[in-house]
Parts: structure tokens; C-alpha cells; sequence
């Protein structure tokens, strides 16, 4: 079991054993946790199967990146939050009121759109019924657009909230229409390599030589591929669209998540390197509509009223932004003592619904912060 640890072990031991115990009850078979401040990385530690430099499947993590990627083009002139899907994709829902959703009831989660579909089920049905394959391919990829564009809503557009994949899916979709780019290319482009991300990215088997794949930390066997994921997308609707999608697919390691999370940061006090201050500040402060939304354009904030307690812990401001991916990854920032903490796993390797781990993440960023208070 690894045990490769760099910073202030002795400050950090709580949070160490944390992450151990996790590898050791199978909360998760890798596990990597990030501790920093300001410029500063404090702890940085691997526990079973990773290293310091692993290589995860990030999954929803993947928003915040690709909320990013839309500020960018905003400060390019090429989108305004403003903006409507309608005006760029062709909308097929019978609801009147989807017209009116706008770039920004995406990033929120406002939109009005369903939490999540299987569509990737809707897609092998119909490649059993017209006889040829397109999970994976460019068509996969439009008949799942237009699945989504076709959905009925669940409410009006900016009247409520609710956590959506789909809204990130559309979103995403948008973005490589208006920029005639992929996503892929436009996260390397604007965002991964001017931080200096090396290892951020989708499609990492087709970027990473055959010596470093092994960085790839696998997230178990998938019933519907027939084969064990590493290095492919573990969602599977983003997978049936050839990898690459605003709600899921982006792979990376915890130094690059900080570098993201410094890039914020330094963009808030105006210092950025991509990010200019306002779109730094847009990004990191909740909506104003409808009221009470708990979500920034691409981020969520601790919601300590949940049952069992936000995932964030119990230190983590209000003000703080953060976000969860599935397959057992997170980031949170504590805006104002500009505090960052990265954890990555792979918790869906021991099964889709393994429950081991939401206890324990909590309780490690607890044990981070309270080192931190320590100083």
C-alpha cells in the first residue's frame, strides 16, 4: 500500500490515516490528498494503489473546468451568459418554455432540465434496430444532443433549482458549436496548457505514452463496455459520446487541480494568468436568481443543512466553492484564507453504488482544516 506523502507529515497525520484507512476498508483501491495555501502546498499525500502523480478520472469535476473554459470565451466575445441554446442548437422539446433557457440557467443548474437520463441506453437500442454502431462516434454524440434537446422540462427556466448533468451536457455542446473547437482542444488550448496542466485533459489513452499509462487509475470493470475502465471515461453517457462532454471526461492529477484552483484565486485578486478578476469573481459568487440558489456559474458551496452534513465537512465557509465528481474525486476552495483541497479516488472500483466513501471524505477535509488551524 502506498504511502508516498510530501509537506508537513507530522501536521497532517490525522489526515493521513484518514486516506490510508480508506485504501485499507476499501472506500477505494488510490486515493490522493492536496492541502494548500495561497501559493503553498502544505501536504500532499497517496494512499493503496497511487502515487503523488496518479492520473484520475475526475468526473463532474469536469464543470467547473468547462464553466472556466465558457468564461474564457466570454471574455473572447464569442458567448454571454445571457445567451439562449436556441440560438445556437436546434431545440425539438415540446416545452414552450425551452426556448428561453439561457447559457447561464446551465451553468447555475436552473435550466429546468431533468437530473439525468440513461440516454446511452437509448443509443444501443438504437444501434440494435438499425443495425450499425454509433456509441462512440460523431452520431452517438448527436443523438445524445438531441435526446437532450428534445426532454420536456421539470420546471421553468430560472424559477427553481436542481443539480443536473444534463444542463453541463448541453452546455458543453454549446460551447464546441460557438467556437468551432472540441472540447478537448479548447480545454488544452485556453485553460491546460497556459497553467501548465500536463496531465489535464479527455481521451488520455491517445495523449499519455505507452510508460505513463500507468498513472491511470482504473475505475473498475463496466458492465455495459464488458471490460475494466482505465483511462476511459467512467460515465457512461459521456462514453457512448466518444469520451468528450461538458458534464464528464476530463482526467487529471491533484498538483493540476491546484494549479486550477491558484488560477482562481489569482484571478479573484486580479492576478490571473487567463482568468480576468470579473470573470474570476462571476464564477465564485452564487447567483442572484431564484434566491437561495446554492450554486455559482459552475461550482456548488457547502450546504452544511444536508442530511448527514455537507460532503465539504464542517470548516469549509459558506462562501467557500467546491465541487464532487462521482468516481470518488472533489476540490473545495475556501475563498477567503485561500485554502485548497484536492482529493481523488477511484470509489466506484469497488462498485458503482460502494458507500464506504462518503463518511470518509468529510472527515478528511475536517482533519485537514483543523491542521491548518494549528499553524
Amino acid at each position: 500500500m502506498s504511502r508516498e506523502t510530501r509537506g508537513d507529515e507530522k501536521r497532517f497525520r490525522a489526515a493521513q490515516e484518514l486516506l490510508l484507512r480508506g485504501a485499507r476498508d476499501e472506500a477505494y483501491q488510490a486515493a490522493v490528498l492536496l492541502a494548500a495555501r495561497g501559493e503553498e502546498i502544505l501536504f500532499h499525500g497517496a494512499a493503496g494503489e497511487a502515487g503523488l502523480s496518479s492520473i484520475f478520472d475526475v468526473a463532474s469535476v469536469t464543470k467547473p473546468l468547462v464553466a472556466t473554459l465558457f468564461s474564457l470565451l466570454v471574455q473572447q466575445g464569442v458567448l454571454s451568459p445571457g445567451g439562449k441554446v436556441s440560438e445556437i442548437l436546434p431545440v425539438r422539446s415540446p416545452d414552450p418554455a425551452f426556448p428561453e433557457i439561457t447559457f447561464l440557467h446551465l451553468l447555475s443548474h436552473t435550466s429546468g432540465l431533468p437530473a439525468y437520463r440513461r440516454l446511452y441506453r437509448d443509443l444501443r437500442d438504437a444501434e440494435e434496430r438499425e443495425g450499425r454502431r454509433m456509441w462512440g462516434m460523431a452520431e452517438g454524440h448527436d443523438r445524445i444532443v438531441a435526446s437532450v434537446l428534445s426532454l420536456p422540462l421539470e420546471y421553468p427556466p430560472g424559477s427553481s433549482w436542481a443539480y443536473s448533468d444534463l444542463d453541463f451536457l448541453l452546455l458543453g455542446r454549446v460551447m464546441e458549436a460557438a467556437s468551432f473547437t472540441t472540447l478537448d482542444r479548447l480545454l488544452r488550448r485556453e485553460l491546460a496548457a497556459p497553467l501548465g496542466m500536463r496531465d489535464t485533459g479527455y481521451l488520455p489513452l491517445l495523449t499519455l505514452s505507452e510508460c505513463e499509462t500507468g498513472r491511470l487509475m482504473s475505475t473498475g470493470h463496466s458492465e455495459e463496455r464488458g471490460r475494466e475502465k482505465a483511462g476511459e471515461v467512467d460515465d457512461e453517457n459521456a462514453a457512448a459520446m466518444g469520451g468528450v462532454a461538458g458534464h464528464a471526461g476530463v482526467f487529471s492529477t491533484a498538483y493540476d487541480l491546484f494549479l486550477f484552483a491558484r488560477e482562481i484565486l489569482r484571478g479573484r485578486r486580479g492576478e490571473g494568468r487567463v482568468l480576468t478578476r470579473r470573470s474570476a469573481q462571476e464564477l465564485t459568487t452564487k447567483v442572484a436568481a431564484p434566491p437561495g440558489c446554492p450554486h455559482t456559474p459552475g461550482w456548488d458551496t457547502p450546504t452544511p443543512g444536508t442530511a448527514g452534513g455537507s460532503q465539504a465537512g464542517r470548516h469549509f465557509p459558506e462562501t467557500s466553492v467546491g465541487h464532487l465528481g462521482y468516481t470518488g474525486c472533489s476540490l473545495w476552495i475556501d475563498l477567503s484564507r485561500e485554502i485548497t483541497v484536492v482529493l481523488l479516488s477511484n470509489r466506484v472500483y469497488f462498485g458503482q453504488d460502494n458507500p464506504r466513501f462518503q463518511p470518509l471524505r468529510p472527515a478528511i477535509h475536517d482533519a485537514v482544516m483543523e491542521a491548518l488551524e494549528r499553524e
